[in-house]
């Protein structure tokens, strides 16, 4: 879609959002500035063309007349009410997990794009409560140089190319993985006609975009097929966490326990995919979590936090 086509669609929304009555064509061709310029014939393809466009994105172009008793021109608006997003509200402990993850990410792209949410949600009133939010966070780290560059198409939806083993690789991306501190590129690789994951640490030359942006389309069984890349959660732990924090540990499913717990803290049994695992989770979530069991994590956890101690 070029710029100029771009910019008369907007001023058509604006135009149709912004009245309470139904606009008849020639006011339209008056107001929006893309038409003004265009002879009867030019204006009425554009016209139809523009409005047909709306209604494709899902924008609901209603139709009728300002007078009931008379046949008048028909006109067109947009119902404000049918168009907007109803408010959105969130609990506490959905706040206290948006903005973990607007403090996860660092030295990425990724960085610029959680910031901006964050700063949406404030501005919307949103704040999370900072009591909420875990003194020590995770950091997800990005050492890959070609990440932006395919964070970037995953999001347009941009075909790449790059090197793979000594070989030239196209790849359209469907999604972006993070497994034990090494990211890989999910997608559909159009040399092998398959869909295929590339560690990005093996990148033998950079990643290029190619082409136009939306130059494919993911399938809804993308997020399934990346399944086969999570690992197996072999092990296991009892972790206390406290209630109403957000935790990374999954599926933690409530676990009784025989002695006491601090108050607020609630014993869960939790997988992941090795014990180190679970060690560098207990000890990112500071105070609100206690690794309860087994007793070899729990030493570890013990020497991880006596190590960081001022």
């Amino acid at each position: 879609m070029t710029q100029r086509k771009s910019e008369r669609l907007v001023n058509l929304l604006i135009a149709l959002l912004s009245t309470r009555r139904f606009l008849t064509k020639q006011e339209l061709r008056h107001i929006v500035e893309g038409y003004r310029d265009s002879n009867e014939v030019a204006f009425e393809r554009q016209f139809e063309r523009d409005k047909e466009e709306l209604r494709g994105l899902g924008i609901a172009v209603e139709t009728g007349s300002n007078d009931a008793f008379f046949d008048d021109e028909e006109g067109y608006r947009i119902n404000r009410a049918d168009f907007e997003l109803p408010e959105i509200a969130f609990t506490a402990a959905e706040l206290s997990a948006l903005a973990l993850a607007g403090q996860v990410w660092q030295d990425s792209v990724a960085a610029d794009h959680t910031a901006q949410a964050f700063e949406a949600l404030q501005a919307g009133g949103a704040a999370p409560d900072p009591s909420l939010v875990p003194t020590v966070r995770p950091q997800v780290s990005v050492a890959e140089p070609d990440f932006d560059a395919l964070y970037d198409a995953v999001l347009r939806r941009v075909q790449v190319t790059f090197g793979y083993g000594g070989a030239s690789r196209s790849l359209q991306p469907w999604r972006m993985l993070q497994r034990r501190g090494r990211w890989y590129v999910f997608g559909f690789d159009t040399d092998r006609q398959s869909d295929r994951f590339f560690k990005l640490s093996r990148f033998t030359s950079p990643a290029v975009q190619q082409g136009r942006a939306g130059a494919f389309e993911v399938p809804p069984e993308a997020q399934t097929l990346a399944a086969r890349l999570e690992p197996v959660n072999d092990a296991v732990a009892v972790v206390a966490l406290r209630d109403g924090i957000a935790h990374t540990f999954g599926d933690a499913e409530p676990q009784a326990w025989d002695t006491e717990l601090p108050a607020g803290f609630t014993a869960h049994r939790v997988a992941l995919g090795s014990g180190a695992a679970i060690v560098d989770e207990v000890a990112a979530a500071g105070p609100d979590a206690i690794l309860l069991a087994p007793a070899d994590l729990r030493a570890q956890v013990i020497r991880r936090l006596e190590e960081v101690a001022p």
